[in-house]
């Protein structure tokens, strides 16, 4: 979470626009490449398209070509555990630069945020999250070859059903069993591209804190004595302005939750993830739950019927000049 009070807020995209209407003073000239699908905005000296879930299918280029595309591609966030639950991992992230964009159609996927389980439920430990995709056609450079963010791990919990799940960064262990679970983006194979993705943070079994979840930039915070375990941050990319993703940062991991009504909970890291909570209502729910279009984990609950933050939706954005 980059700012757990502001990180809903997110006024430059008004600016930005959603597909059209708001960016007619922010676009510049024609020019010779046409790529055409997502929700385009032109910032400065670059156009951007962004695809979201609920748009899955494909984006086309019309016409002309470029080697001067930036790509992010992150997959949604795990959700937070309940009963003792620790955080859900940030989602896969990869990232290429002086990427080759022909004519042709391209398919891609974007992954939903994992559930964070209620209490009480037949299974306490949060769902991993969906991972996202990007297929080159046939004809491209680089082959036929389909690119692929893998969702983040979904929280531990306390009791049966309750082991945590690996996943892109890892999500943060419960009570018993307390054991986080590893981040396993860095081992996909994605050729070209950067890939990121950390563990998650063991829980505390004898306070029942729970562990952080993994995030992009680093590994999910061991509940420390007395507290949640804090999210991994997420990471920014220069290419990708603070109108993006969490302030700039994408796939931070959850917070794990805090003992009943004792101690501190955990705060998501940078990259929107959502904070943990305890046998409090929270309101609004929102701060426990990922932010959509960033990758970030779900916040771990103790015990309450309202449960576990949900992980946040991922997102592909594509940058390239105006002038190509």
């Amino acid at each position: 979470m980059f700012n757990s009070f502001h990180k809903k807020e997110k006024p430059i995209q008004g600016m930005m626009g959603m597909g059209g209407g708001a960016t007619g003073n922010l676009v510049g000239g024609g020019s010779s490449f046409q790529l055409t699908g997502g929700s385009k905005s032109v910032i400065g000296d670059y156009t951007f398209h962004k695809f979201t879930t609920g748009m899955p299918g494909s984006f086309t280029v019309d016409t002309g070509s470029t080697n001067q595309a930036v790509i992010l591609i992150a997959a949604g966030g795990g959700g937070g555990g309940c009963q003792v639950g620790g955080g859900g991992g940030g989602g896969g992230l990869i990232h290429r630069t002086s990427v080759t964009l022909t004519v042709g159609s391209y398919n891609y996927s974007v992954g939903a945020g994992g559930i964070g389980r209620g209490y009480p439920s037949p299974v306490q430990r949060g769902d991993q999250g969906g991972n996202s995709t990007l297929t080159f056609p046939g004809a491209h450079p680089y082959g036929n070859v389909t690119n692929t963010a893998i969702g983040g791990g979904g929280a531990a919990a306390y009791g049966s059903n309750a082991a945590g799940t690996p996943g892109g960064s890892g999500g943060g262990g419960g009570g018993a069993p307390t054991g986080a679970t590893p981040g396993i983006q860095p081992q996909q194979t994605n050729t070209g591209w950067s890939q990121y993705g950390n563990p998650g943070g063991s829980g505390r079994a004898s306070q029942w804190y729970g562990g952080g979840g993994g995030g992009a930039n680093g590994a999910g915070e061991a509940s420390p004595t007395g507290r949640g375990g804090n999210g991994g941050s997420g990471k920014n990319f220069p290419e990708f302005p603070t109108a993006f993703g969490d302030g700039g940062y994408f796939c931070g991991g959850g917070g794990g939750c805090r003992d009943q009504f004792n101690g501190t909970v955990g705060t998501g890291g940078a990259g929107g993830g959502g904070n943990g909570g305890g046998d409090e209502g929270v309101s609004p729910m929102l701060i426990m739950h990922g932010d959509p279009e960033t990758g970030g984990g779900g916040g771990g609950r103790r015990d309450h019927p309202d449960g576990a933050g949900d992980g946040g939706t991922g997102v592909i954005i594509i940058r390239y000049p105006n002038s190509v």
